[in-house]
């Protein structure tokens, strides 16, 4: 009597399978994950935005203020003399500094605001959008049929062989 089929390879299409459902699972995460760190960059852009918005009204007080003082210090005293204004006049740098340097990272903010939206939308947006498409539509039909096959040879290993009919007899004479 023949033995079985042997087929051996069962348990390796198995680990296979699991792996490609495991690589799904992990690559629709992912793709979840990634878009909500473009959010979540799109938000931060938005937060510094403002928050350098807040500095630059907050170094145009300063600057407001310095030129105050510095106007005020410039005054001759009551002996006709001009006062330093050293002090005044390097605070009045530092705040305009201040100011241009707020109003430089506004820029920036504003900049990326508009550059972003472009660079994902060309170099990430559709890419993963076909991975997408291939995550929950193409691949699970496969995975399902790789399923199907692995179930048809577990099947087909439970088969065992019909008794092979025996050999017919060949007349032995001379030729």
């Amino acid at each position: 009597m023949n033995p079985g089929a042997d087929v051996q390879a069962i348990d390796a299409l198995q680990d296979w399978h699991n792996a490609v459902c495991l690589f799904r699972d992990e690559a629709l995460d992912a793709l979840g994950s990634i878009s909500l760190e473009i959010r979540r960059a799109f938000d931060w852009i938005d937060e510094e935005g403002k928050a350098w918005h807040r500095e630059m009204r907050e170094a145009e007080q300063a600057v407001h203020t310095a030129r105050q003082e510095l106007n005020r210090k410039k005054t001759p005293t009551f002996d006709g003399r001009m006062p330093d204004t050293s002090v005044e006049e390097k605070s009045l740098a530092r705040a305009q500094a201040r100011l241009r340097f707020a109003e430089e990272q506004i820029d920036v903010c504003r900049k990326w605001a508009v550059k972003l939206p472009k660079l994902i939308s060309e170099d990430y947006e559709g890419p993963a959008r076909r991975l997408g498409n291939f995550l929950e539509a193409d691949l699970p039909v496969a995975i399902a049929h790789l399923a199907a096959r692995i179930e048809a040879l577990h099947r087909y290993t439970q088969v065992t062989p019909a008794a092979a009919p025996p050999a017919p007899a060949t007349p032995e004479g001379p030729q």
